[in-house]
């Protein structure tokens, strides 16, 4: 059955009016069994993605926010970094940032084949300035260390100390198994995330990939409305791997 969100009394004859749609079909063809992932948003809005997936297979055990990550993979070759959340939360507290980082850090080892090292960004690193906005991001580190004790995180970096080791060395005030070595960056809101990809793409010369969306229980993607169709195919064959 459909499970509609934030309507608790919603009736048959909604859920099937919902079904009619394309979206919503496709993500109830992912619930039943009958599609491994759906790959959406071409034409489509994030939120509409979002509601669809919230609608039909719902969230993850132990997750209470869907968010989205990129991969962002060098042009010239190299290994590639995953982003989050660059598409979906605008100013996630430190719970959702626990989500985002924990649900980012089994995307990137079970796509990438990598051990994950989150990075949970900052303007500050190991405290060197004093905000409420550092705070949370230390908060969301702590709770993550928390939930899942062998993951590898850290937290607040600025993004030069969590991905040049040289920067790590001169930055970091206590040793860390990330500083300097980050394959998962974890931006602390969405202006910083979709800026950051969208510099990283147009200047720095990554592909970026996405946005996949995670949390969810079963495999959903959002594309770009601007996505052409070598991003669509990369973007099936990569969701189909999550499932």
């Amino acid at each position: 059955s459909l499970y509609v969100e934030g309507r608790p009394k919603a009736n048959e004859r909604v859920a099937r009016r919902l079904l009619s749609r394309p979206l919503f079909y496709a993500a109830m063809a992912v619930k039943a069994g009958d599609a491994d992932a759906l790959v959406a948003g071409a034409s489509q809005p994030t939120a509409r993605v979002i509601e669809a997936g919230l609608m039909s297979v719902g969230l993850a055990d132990g997750i209470s926010t869907p968010s989205s990550f990129f991969i962002m993979a060098p042009r010239a070759g190299g290994a590639p970094l995953v982003f989050a959340d660059c598409a979906v939360n605008v100013e996630p507290d430190a719970e959702a940032l626990a989500d985002i980082a924990i649900a980012s850090a089994g995307n990137a080892e079970r796509l990438l084949g990598v051990t994950a090292r989150v990075a949970m960004l900052s303007f500050s690193t190991h405290g060197s300035a004093r905000h409420e906005r550092i705070d949370k991001v230390r908060s969301a580190v702590e709770i993550a260390r928390a939930r899942v004790p062998e993951l590898a995180i850290d937290g607040d970096l600025q993004a030069d100390a969590a991905i040049v080791p040289r920067v790590a060395e001169l930055k970091s005030r206590y040793p860390s198994d990330v500083a300097g070595r980050a394959n998962v960056l974890v931006f602390p809101d969405l202006d910083a995330g979709n800026i950051g990809y969208k510099l990283s793409e147009h200047l720095g010369d990554l592909r970026a990939i996405g946005p996949f969306l995670q949390g969810f229980a079963r495999p959903l993607c959002d594309l770009s409305r601007g996505a052409t169709v070598d991003d669509v195919v990369a973007a099936a064959a990569i969701t189909t791997m999550m499932s």
